[in-house]
């Protein structure tokens, strides 16, 4: 089987864009990466019409049987690229135990997601960008302690400690300058 340099390039293209949508770490993307996303995936187009129109050529000249590669590298880059937009939180591996959110006005929206290894995701959504933080957490009595992996200063929106509220469902920060959350 002889992989021509065409399908090595549609495959290095089609990778291309996932580096903005795969992160294993904190991660903030606003719509400046949208817009890098959207011109590497019509690059992705480009490239692949121009194979497919070149391939069909080649059938029509040469009467060869017509090459699918072509279509399964896009229609795998395709749906790859379908569910890492739409579902850029999902973890396969873990199920999740608690999901909290915050909502202010039409400033920001605030989530807590608690997961069943320990681990939890604090992901806040601007207007324009959306920013995810990872980190652990110890759940004992009533009381949450969140530990990020990458601590920021100053914010204005998480709290480390938390006391849980079973009759409200909420969880209540420790200092009281910080906005309650409820269950999900």
């Amino acid at each position: 089987m002889k992989i021509r340099k065409r399908y090595i390039l549609l495959i290095i293209l089609s990778i291309l864009p996932f580096y903005k949508i795969i992160h294993f770490d904190d991660y903030c993307i606003n719509d400046v990466d949208y817009l890098l996303i959207a011109f590497l995936s019509i690059i992705v187009l480009v490239a692949f019409l121009a194979i497919l129109f070149y391939n069909l050529y080649l059938i029509s000249i040469h009467k060869e049987i017509f090459n699918y590669r072509p279509l399964l590298i896009f229609g795998v880059f395709a749906i790859a690229l379908y569910f890492g937009i739409n579902y850029p939180d999902f973890k396969p591996f873990k199920s999740i135990d608690y999901k909290f959110s915050h909502k202010k006005n039409s400033k920001y929206v605030a989530k807590i997601i608690l997961y069943d290894d320990a681990t939890f995701i604090l992901k806040t959504k601007f207007a324009t960008e959306s920013c995810t933080q990872n980190g652990n957490y110890v759940f004992k009595n009533d009381s949450l302690k969140l530990k990020l992996h990458h601590p920021t200063k100053n914010s204005e929106i998480f709290d480390s400690v938390y006391v849980f509220d079973k009759t409200k469902k909420k969880l209540i920060p420790k200092t009281s300058n910080y906005p309650v959350f409820g269950l999900n």
